[in-house]
């Protein structure tokens, strides 16, 4: 391709779409997009993997997520994420040397609780329910007496009506520890990680009803077990997701709260993840909290399965040290005196920034890194509002271009991802359609400029709308292992190279992945590749 030195290069993220297979359950396919058409049909192209070990997680059914995409987009290599270390740490038993699980043993040796809060899944996207099993484990064996499960109930990553699986799994787990003398083991809360705790908009409501039934035992929805609890909600709705059951506290003979938090407890959040965990560690942690009012805090011993936000080192107290990104490619561009900007709507403000960008959060030279954040919308069903902030960014983004200040410019399109959680077919199509007409613009803009850019995706979602079951077919709320298309758009594009397709005979690339497109961009900027990062896409005859 041209040298694009001083000519705009963008990494356009449609995320959530994937390719799959052109059926019934697949909105990409169903929908009308001229765009995409064009740019897959006129232009060096390939598919990508996202999923399993492509993005460094434990297995080939590991679906890969927007976290874990980003960051391998902006390392350029592929580096063991979240789960994978947990689980090898886990293994070697390095897990259970850690300080500050130490710390929390420590805190709860005298007979208080020890409290575990997170999403009871084995999606291994944001948590993984043998994580769960672990610390309880652990915590049995080191005699800790009394333990309480804040459960979120999934329907996303999983199943859209699992919930009851994972709860079956602890409580047996809860009935052998409970077998012997003087230990009680149990659930406390619970409810749909749409509707309680895992925001990561801001919306303080969610995470405010979530503070007052774990730490307070309030909540008007009120069950004697777990199972109750999601049959009673199943039974007034058949149809609802898993995500969306409303908050509930487990409550004794009396009514009263069986696992709220008081002074001398311990709390571990056992999501791996950052982006949905970091709003909760913030309530439990900042002296100067002022998303809602707190009430009477107890004074607890709060930990993370990870650190949430690097920046602010949050939580102090870490099961797992954080995945590093020694030289992220944000990082390696700014030192070749590149200006770069990142621009999304808040759903995917940090994959754009502390993801991307290897663990931090703000620029490192606010005058040559620009992160434009636009709101997401508040208090609606991303399903009913499917085009989402597709326009506003893409006119954003030609604006940018237009400026003729920047080499580099990251954007995510959220729609595909967002819209195809919510399980609505005729939602997903029109938020792909926006994704499509949005990406239009840009690219325009860009040939103008003559510019170039990488339009791919972090994994997928909205291809896979539907799932086989038993009887037939449900909807399906959760990323996929699908691969996602990777076009080059070059204004000045001849035919002159390609980009790599999978290639069984060579194992170091036998499917290109996320972790390619970092020594791309650079040599679509005209830049010599760094010889750490994993190989180009483009060959040339």
């Amino acid at each position: 391709m041209t040298n694009t030195v001083n000519k705009p290069v963008l990494l356009i993220v449609m995320d959530g779409w994937g390719i799959g297979s052109g059926g019934h359950e697949d909105a990409i396919a169903q929908a009308n997009t001229p765009v995409f058409d064009r740019l897959w049909s006129g232009y060096a192209h390939t598919r990508l993997f996202t999923h399993g070990p492509y993005v460094g997680l434990p297995a080939a059914k590991d679906m890969g997520g927007s976290e874990v995409g980003h960051l391998t987009m902006g390392a350029g290599m592929i580096l063991d994420q979240g789960p994978t270390r947990i689980n090898k740490a886990i293994a070697d038993n390095s897990f259970f040397a850690s300080s500050a699980l130490q710390q929390v043993m420590e805190v709860v040796a005298n007979g208080t609780t020890l409290h575990l809060v997170g999403l009871l899944s084995d999606g291994n996207i944001h948590s993984h329910l043998n994580h769960f099993k672990t610390l309880i484990e652990y915590a049995f064996e080191q005699g800790v007496k009394r333990l309480r499960v804040h459960a979120l109930l999934d329907g996303r990553d999983v199943g859209i009506q699992t919930a009851q699986k994972y709860v079956c799994e602890l409580e047996e787990d809860f009935a052998y520890i409970n077998g012997n003398e003087g230990f009680d083991y149990g659930f406390a809360s619970g409810g749909g990680r749409e509707r309680i705790i895992m925001d990561r908009d801001y919306d303080w409501s969610k995470v405010e009803q979530g503070w007052n039934m774990m730490v307070h035992g309030q909540c008007e929805q009120r069950f004697p077990s777990m199972l109750a609890a999601i049959n009673h909600f199943r039974e007034r709705q058949p149809d609802i997701v898993d995500q969306d059951l409303p908050g509930f506290v487990i409550v004794d003979q009396d009514n009263q709260a069986l696992g709220k938090m008081t002074d001398g407890d311990a709390v571990v959040m056992v999501n791996f993840r950052g982006d949905r965990a970091v709003e909760i560690t913030e309530a439990f942690e900042l002296d100067d909290f002022d998303g809602f009012d707190r009430g009477d805090k107890p004074d607890l011993t709060y930990a993370g399965m990870m650190v949430y936000d690097e920046d602010r080192n949050l939580p102090k107290l870490q099961l797992m040290g954080p995945t590093k990104v020694d030289n992220p490619f944000g990082k390696r561009i700014l030192e070749l005196g590149i200006k770069q900007f990142r621009l999304t709507e808040t759903q995917k403000y940090p994959h754009v920034t502390f993801f991307f960008n290897g663990g931090y959060r703000q620029p490192l030279d606010e005058s040559m890194e620009d992160y434009i954040l636009i709101p997401s919308d508040k208090g609606v069903s991303f399903s009913d509002a499917p085009q989402m902030k597709a326009a506003e960014i893409a006119g954003k983004a030609v604006e940018l271009i237009e400026s003729g200040e920047y080499g580099f410019g990251l954007i995510n399109f959220a729609n595909a991802d967002m819209v195809g959680h919510c399980g609505n077919m005729a939602s997903a199509i029109e938020a792909v359609e926006a994704v499509d007409k949005a990406v239009g613009q840009i690219v325009e803009a860009l040939e103008q400029a003559g510019g170039a850019a990488l339009i791919t995706a972090d994994h997928g979602n909205a291809e896979e709308m539907l799932v086989a079951t038993k009887t037939g077919h449900e909807p399906s709320t959760k990323h996929s292992v699908n691969p996602v298309p990777c076009i080059l758009f070059d204004a000045a594009y001849d035919g002159s190279y390609q980009l790599r397709q999978p290639d069984a005979a060579d194992a170091a690339l036998a499917v290109p992945g996320l972790s390619h497109l970092a020594a791309t961009l650079f040599e679509m900027m005209g830049y010599a590749v760094p010889d750490d990062l994993n190989p180009s896409l483009i060959e040339r005859p």
